[in-house]
């Protein structure tokens, strides 16, 4: 009995391609989907903070200059 895999592509925030099991299980699915979702909100919130320390900064500068 062989085991028949898919290959999918996961595109920028997947970073590349995976194989999965033809009958593989949904929730296996979702849960990968959800990691990828996942860490793409980790990456935004860092991005966010980064962004208002630094507008946060270049207010006090302009201010006291």
């Amino acid at each position: 009995m062989s085991e028949e895999k898919i290959t999918i592509e996961t595109g920028d925030a997947g970073k590349g391609t995976s194989t999965l099991d033809k009958d593989a299980n949904t929730e296996e699915l979702e849960e990968r989907a959800l990691s990828v979702f996942s860490s793409e909100r980790n990456e935004d919130m860092t991005a966010l903070i980064l962004s208002l320390i630094t507008t946060f900064i270049v207010l006090i500068f302009t201010k006291w200059t």
